[in-house]
């Protein structure tokens, strides 16, 4: 059996409203454009990732941090 076959196998026992909505996912999928990632986009991606202070600040840096933004948002 191929995919259609099976798609057709599992759509057809299902109710109609179900069934509506995978056509509406599959009439989507056709309009989607493919979007190829490029290779240098993605390590630019995690060369930022890389530069993210994860894990370096404690939560009392954070919250200090935040309290200061309060504090200069009040006196605006």
């Amino acid at each position: 059996m191929n995919i259609a076959q099976t798609i057709y196998q599992h759509v057809k026992t299902m109710p109609i409203e179900k069934a509506v909505e995978v056509l509406h996912f599959i009439e989507f999928l056709e309009t989607k454009q493919d979007v190829a990632i490029n290779e240098a986009e993605t390590n630019d991606v995690q060369e930022f990732m890389q530069t993210l202070p994860f894990g370096q600040r404690t939560d009392a840096d954070i919250n200090t941090q935040f309290q200061a933004l309060r504090d200069e948002w009040d006196q605006s």
